[in-house]
């Protein structure tokens, strides 16, 4: 091959190897900047638990651990049963063991359907009532000191965990759980447990909640007002 001939052939491969790299560094502009990553929180199971419950679940633990002095993190969400703790800088979902706290809404209508058949009560006169129960609980944990004791067990399909809340009173400390029945807030029965650094084992601690609930009863507390009969105690 000529030497002119190779020389034009190698001009022309130049030529051809700058246009593929310029085109590639227009089209690398127009791109632009990458977007940066952004975490996504869990999705709420509906009818169960909420988008901001999102985050990674707490291991269960064999004994219960003492979240001393949190703080109540006031929120629409939150019931007498259910509350939204900050602990740290770190906040939680707890629900109460042993007692079911009237629903506030209409949410859930058949758990408010169930509560109106138990207490003998409307729809409306649960849902009022709960909130009043709910307001209860806003005011007692802001006007009283409180643990939470959890063995970070979940409440199912959800990023909430099951505690018992102790409350200081008077007296003494005292379970959230017994106040809420005391005063007509909640029906004995939930998931239970075995009552951290307490004598009393699960029997004896059922049966002294059920007498609460019967005292409620007997005085028209809370709900008890507005019954139209009292049922049979099961």
């Amino acid at each position: 091959m000529p030497f002119r001939t190779a020389l034009l052939n190698l001009a022309i491969t130049f030529m051809l190897l700058l246009v593929v790299v310029l085109a590639g560094v227009i089209m690398r502009g127009k791109q632009g900047k990458p977007v940066a990553a952004r975490k996504i929180p869990v999705a709420g199971v509906p009818g169960q638990t909420t988008a901001d419950e999102g985050g990674v679940p707490r291991a269960p633990v064999t004994k219960f651990e003492i979240l001393t002095s949190p703080a109540l993190v006031e929120s629409s969400a939150n019931e007498a049963d259910t509350l939204r703790v900050k602990h740290g800088s770190e906040e939680y979902v707890f629900v109460l063991y042993y007692v079911d706290a009237l629903e506030t809404t209409m949410d859930h209508p058949q758990r408010v359907a169930e509560q109106g058949r138990w207490f003998q009560a409307s729809e409306h006169d649960v849902t009022s009532t709960g909130q009043d129960a709910a307001l209860y609980v806003t005011q007692l944990l802001k006007d009283n000191h409180f643990n939470v004791l959890t063995r970070w067990e979940r409440v199912p399909n959800t990023v909430r965990y099951y505690a018992v809340v102790l409350v200081q009173q008077p007296q003494g400390p005292v379970y959230l759980a017994d106040l809420l029945v005391r005063r007509g807030y909640a029906r004995v029965g939930s998931v239970m447990t075995e009552l951290p650094d307490d004598r009393r084992d699960q029997a004896t601690y059922l049966a002294e909640l059920k007498k609460l609930d019967e005292k409620a009863r007997q005085g028209k507390a809370g709900i008890w007002a507005k019954s139209k009969s009292v049922p049979s105690a099961k």
